[in-house]
């Protein structure tokens, strides 16, 4: 019988099942699924059933580098172009408000001109320029069509139209024009970022049309290997070029573009075209341009080729070359755990390493490096070495140091550890060195939720932390390490707790604030209202008395947030009219927002006041 394909996305849907969910539940031994379930990522992949068994998940803690820590679950439903999951959320009353501008924003970037509809026509959040420079970079001309018609205030920055054509969308561009932009008129950068990515019908309209480019057009093409491009530009455009076309083909290893360019135009070329060249391995340009161009390189060529382990450009230069290197060759190689390189540069130049080689080294866990530098060289290193490597969680280059070198390392080494949630590296120096810490690690270790780190430090050391720590986890949102606080330590927020939380959009951390009894002024509501946040401001309407002051509406229009000026028009219209509403939207220049006014607005309105 013949196996069915297994796809990555099928594994997926398995695991997204919510039977399926519940079946390996009852085998985790009280381990709970929503431990490792986020309610975010089921909303952006479309997994509805997932999201409708809500104890097996949750909202509100989707961290990292590239995650935007205060987007709401709508907002990745809307990216992820699931309009079945959005009017779920949108009917659900603890998701009914979990919407941002974010949500049209990047509908539109994505291409799902059916969300933005569906937004439009049941939400209230709107969209920032965010939205028109996402649909039109990407190329969704529909999107930008529509998104002018129903937001004729959005901005068109002269960026937008440079990604525009650095991405190839002539017909956007084409549109635009037809809309009343006058080429002439356009920055450089819309011509120079066509002819970097060989866009030739984009720069050819636009050369038809009076763009005009600058000098970067002919090097960016050239640093990209674009020689059809870069003869046009030499046929057809005035604006000439600089010595960076040569010098970027160089270094990017173009040598057919570097030759031309030698061959057809005058402006030449620096030591960067060997120097970048020899530091990218690209060993057949360097030797073209000494011995054709006679070129000449700087110690950087050798310090670069060193440091990314190109070897045979290292010895080709040492014979033909004439201007060495520097000790950053030696340390450079040590950084990239290049051995092979550090005993070649030993043995046949004598410039040595600096304390760079082994601070370097012990910082990104190259023993074998370190090894070889303290048995063969005489720089030694410093207490940046121990204190890099606690930084960067390398235990076996701390233990190495700690035996064999007399260095040592500051405070900094444990802040640093703690920082990172590196536990076992705070545990090794409170063990076996004397140099302790400050308030910084459990600071730093706070602000980054590590909470087995605060507990430790708690327990075991007596530094503490500053005043304002408390602060740094609130503003962060980390509700398990915040509870962990109130329950073990003293210091509290420097000023309103819940008013920081509300700011800083963290609803699970407000509403644990409000159950153990803190206390909030007006503060909160105007401070969510400026930063846009309408389920802090919702939950704070249903859950608490105090209210907004009137500062709060002109906050939220200041900052272009239309979804929370009308939330408080329509559930707090003491402290911001219908009227004050229109008047502000139009001296901040929302149109949209002053139109909405205009429709709210009752023939027989009794307003007549715009305080």
């Amino acid at each position: 019988m013949k196996r069915a394909k297994t796809t990555v996305s099928s594994i997926v849907d398995v695991l997204c099942d919510a039977l399926c969910f519940s079946v390996i539940q009852s085998f985790q031994h009280g381990k709970s699924l929503k431990l490792w379930t986020r309610g975010e990522v089921a909303a952006e992949q479309g997994f509805l059933e997932v999201l409708k068994h809500g104890q097996l998940i949750r909202f509100g803690e989707y961290k990292g580098e590239d995650v935007d820590e205060h987007a709401r679950a709508m907002d990745y439903a809307a990216r992820g172009g699931h309009e079945d999951i959005l009017q779920w959320l949108h009917r659900h009353p603890n998701h009914t408000f979990a919407c941002t501008t974010r949500a049209m924003d990047w509908a539109a970037e994505a291409g799902h001109l059916h969300i933005i509809q569906w937004l439009h026509l049941n939400r209230f959040e709107g969209c920032t320029s965010d939205a028109l420079a996402g649909a039109a970079s990407q190329g969704h001309l529909a999107l930008v069509e529509w998104l002018v018609e129903h937001y004729p205030g959005l901005a068109l920055s002269a960026e937008v139209l440079a990604d525009v054509a650095e991405n190839g969308h002539l017909h956007v561009l084409k549109w635009f024009h037809n809309r009343g932009i006058s080429i002439e008129s356009l920055d450089s950068d819309v011509f120079d970022y066509a002819s970097m990515n060989n866009h030739m019908d984009i720069v050819e309209w636009l050369h038809n049309h009076g763009g005009t480019a600058s000098e970067s057009a002919m090097a960016l093409a050239a640093s990209n290997g674009h020689l059809s491009m870069v003869q046009w530009l030499h046929t057809h455009q005035r604006e000439g070029t600089s010595t960076a076309a040569i010098d970027g083909a160089a270094g990017s290893g173009h040598l057919a573009v570097v030759q031309w360019l030698c061959e057809n135009r005058t402006e030449g070329f620096t030591t960067d075209a060997v120097d970048h060249a020899a530091g990218n391995g690209y060993l057949g340009i360097v030797q073209w341009l000494i011995e054709r161009r006679h070129a000449v390189e700087t110690p950087l060529a050798m310090d670069l080729a060193a440091r990314n382990g190109h070897l045979e450009v290292v010895k080709w230069l040492h014979t033909h070359g004439t201007a060495g290197c520097t000790t950053a060759a030696m340390d450079g190689a040590a950084k990239r755990g290049k051995l092979a390189m550090l005993k070649w540069l030993h043995e046949h130049r004598s410039e040595g390493c600096s304390t760079n080689a082994m601070d370097f080294a012990a910082s990104k866990g190259h023993v074998d490096v370190l090894e070889w530098l303290h048995l063969h060289t005489t720089a030694g290193c410093t207490t940046d070495a121990m204190d890099f490597a606690a930084q960067n969680n390398q235990l076996e280059a701390l233990e190495w140091l700690h035996r064999h070198r007399s260095e040592g390392c500051t405070q900094d080494a444990m802040a640093f550890a703690a920082e990172h949630g590196q536990l076992e590296i705070v545990q090794w120096l409170h063990s076996n060195r004397s140099e302790g810490c400050t308030v910084d690690a459990m600071d730093w270790s706070a602000r980054n939720g590590h909470l087995e780190v605060v507990e430790w430090l708690h327990t075991h050391r007596s530094e503490g932390c500053s005043p304002d720590a408390v602060d740094a986890v609130i503003r962060a949102g980390h509700l398990p390490l915040l509870q962990w606080w109130y329950a073990n330590r003293h210091e509290r927020s420097t000023w309103n707790a819940m008013a920081m939380a509300a700011e800083h959009g963290r609803v699970n951390v407000l509403e644990w604030l409000h159950r153990i009894g803190e206390t909030c002024t007006t503060k909160a509501m105007d401070l969510a209202a400026e930063n846009g946040y309408v389920d802090i401001l919702h939950w704070l309407q249903a859950h608490r008395t105090e209210g907004c002051s009137k500062a709060a509406l002109e906050l939220a229009i200041s900052e272009g947030h239309r979804g929370a000026a009308k939330w408080l028009v329509e559930h707090r219209p003491k402290e911001a009219s219908l009227a004050r509403c229109m008047k502000l939207a139009r001296e901040y220049g929302l149109e949209d927002l002053s139109d909405w006014c205009v429709t709210r607005k009752k023939p027989n309105n009794a307003e007549t006041t715009l305080s």
